[in-house]
């Protein structure tokens, strides 16, 4: 006997997106979630494309900033001015967002149960078998299939045999009332992030959020932006609530463990550029209830079969995935002389105009592919791909 259908592990966006589809397709659906409610203590930028948006039919709610004009700082402060032709990218309230996807999941039919983290879940035969634990009690669960959506968590993936992510950066930020700041800010230089980017989020109300991701030391990357905009001082007398999480980078070995499914940022399915997760996370939710719908339908949960997920992620994702990972890759080797020298040749190859007219908030392949290719800008790159022994062709 089975108690669900499916079983889905987590409720974040992905987590969510899945119980919905699933359960308007008639499954019987149970979403278990670890915290004791929705959307609380999220630590997210909250950043989520128009495309997204138009796709997913999300929420607009939810949105609290728009963003159109961005403002790029080099590590000697030298300053590119950025537009994009319309508001292609907005900032939602997380707590909002995720409610409101928690709420098309019950009206679709699925049941949410609260402060319910999954200990242990093994594959069988015929059926999938969880281990709840909710407040000093245990309760196990079986259903034909699973969907993890942990987000960054990988310890059920891991005693599956399904991975991890190549690496786990580091995040934080800080959600402030600051005046005057009216465009996207980044920050670029290794007294910020080594490897990415910080950033300053302006929201509505006066407000914006203040963060960085990075490989190292965090806090000292928030320190120096919040030096730049001379509010250093409050973080050290504690007036910033400070938040943290790791981001994932770089997609799990296998997605996919018979009647088990990974989603979202459990799956590694992060752009490896920005680390920004959600847009990623919803469209493998629709893929893996796709797969999952049609098992039912057909009576058949052969591996073969679900392995079909797998082979459409790859479709999706692998060669944005990789070419972000190969762009990091080098520009995390770069010092900041190099990383002030790129954004010269930014300038002098006009990449700024060509990135603002052609590109994609979410599909990052053919901006790097132009910058690669870009004349000024492969003069600087080279070097960090000589420093690690990488040969690479450029086409011109």
């Amino acid at each position: 006997m089975h108690d669900f259908d499916t079983i889905i592990i987590g409720g974040g966006p992905s987590g969510l997106q899945t119980a919905h589809y699933l359960s308007a397709n008639n499954l019987n659906v149970a979403l278990f979630e670890k915290d004791h409610a929705i959307g609380e203590e999220v630590v997210c930028s909250g950043v989520i494309s128009k495309e997204a948006f138009n796709r997913f039919d999300l929420p607009t709610d939810s949105i609290k900033g728009r963003l159109k004009d961005a403002e790029l700082y080099s590590p000697s402060n030298n300053n590119i001015q950025y537009s994009h032709p319309e508001e292609s990218v907005v900032v939602v309230d997380r707590h909002y967002f995720d409610n409101s996807l928690a709420e098309r999941a019950r009206n679709s039919g699925a049941e949410i149960f609260l402060n319910s983290k999954v200990i242990t879940i093994s594959n069988h035969k015929d059926y999938v078998e969880c281990e709840i634990k909710t407040g000093n009690t245990s309760k196990t669960y079986r259903s034909k299939n699973a969907v993890i959506a942990t987000g960054v968590s990988f310890n059920l993936q891991e005693s599956l045999g399904m991975g991890r992510p190549k690496k786990i950066l580091k995040g934080i930020q800080v959600e402030i009332d600051i005046e005057d700041v009216e465009r996207l800010k980044m920050y670029w230089g290794n007294q910020y992030s080594s490897g990415f980017f910080g950033w300053v989020i302006p929201l509505r109300d006066s407000r914006a959020k203040i963060g960085v991701m990075t490989e190292k030391n965090p806090m000292e990357g928030l320190e120096n932006i919040l030096d730049q905009l001379g509010l250093k001082s409050n973080l050290i007398a504690g007036k910033y609530k400070i938040q943290r999480r790791g981001i994932s980078f770089g997609r799990i070995k296998k997605p996919v463990s018979d009647r088990i499914l990974a989603v979202g940022e459990a799956a590694g399915l992060v752009k490896t550029t920005t680390g920004g997760g959600i847009y990623y996370g919803l469209i493998s939710a629709e893929i893996a209830s796709d797969v999952i719908t049609k098992a039912y339908f057909d009576y058949d949960f052969q591996p073969h079969l679900l392995k079909g997920y797998d082979r459409q992620l790859k479709k999706e994702f692998s060669k944005e995935l990789k070419f972000g990972e190969f762009f990091h890759s080098f520009y995390s080797d770069l010092t900041d002389n190099e990383i002030n020298q790129l954004f010269d040749a930014a300038k002098k190859d006009n990449l700024l105009s060509y990135i603002s007219q052609n590109g994609k908030f979410d599909w990052h392949k053919e901006a790097v592919v132009n910058i690669l290719k870009s004349p000024n800008m492969r003069k600087i790159l080279i070097k960090g791909l000589i420093k690690q022994g990488t040969k690479f062709a450029f086409s011109s």
